[in-house]
């Protein structure tokens, strides 16, 4: 069900790809619901998308067990899950070599903090903010393509 809008992703590997865009639940005019998405989870795509990026692992993989309406938010809770195993494998294997695990951490905060605002700031459009690889394989999560990324 198509109400007009389109998902569009950002980044490498740009495709669009129709939404799943879910009709408002109130009058269309009200003021309240500027985005007029539903979720499972009574929080608005605005505020829910973004806090995937809050407490990386933990809130994104709440939010990818309670949400299962909203694409926009499945598509964040994935790419935060997932650049968290990754930054914490990266600081696993390489935390003996000096100051290797301060500049992850570094860029680590600086990407979620990026993403997050993007989450934030794309959610009347629901524009996908891609980091790369890793905006693929969450792409690939939700929208149901192969799991594997090869």
């Amino acid at each position: 069900m198509s109400s007009g809008h389109r998902y569009e992703a950002v980044g490498d590997g740009n495709i669009g790809v129709d939404a799943q865009v879910i009709p408002p639940a109130q009058d269309p005019t009200n003021a309240d619901d500027s985005i007029g998405y539903e979720t499972s989870i009574p929080i608005h795509p605005k505020i829910l998308a973004p806090l995937c990026y809050v407490l990386p692992v933990a809130g994104g993989l709440v939010i990818i067990l309670l949400e299962r309406r909203n694409t926009y938010v499945r598509l964040h809770a994935w790419q935060s899950v997932i650049m968290s195993l990754i930054i914490g494998i990266c600081l696993t294997l390489l935390f003996w070599v000096p100051l290797i695990p301060y500049l992850i951490h570094l860029l680590s905060v600086f990407a979620f903090i990026v993403c997050a605002y993007r989450a934030w700031r794309d959610a009347d459009t629901l524009t996908f903010f891609k980091l790369g690889v890793v905006g693929d394989f969450a792409e690939r999560q939700v929208l149901g393509s192969t799991v594997l990324p090869f």
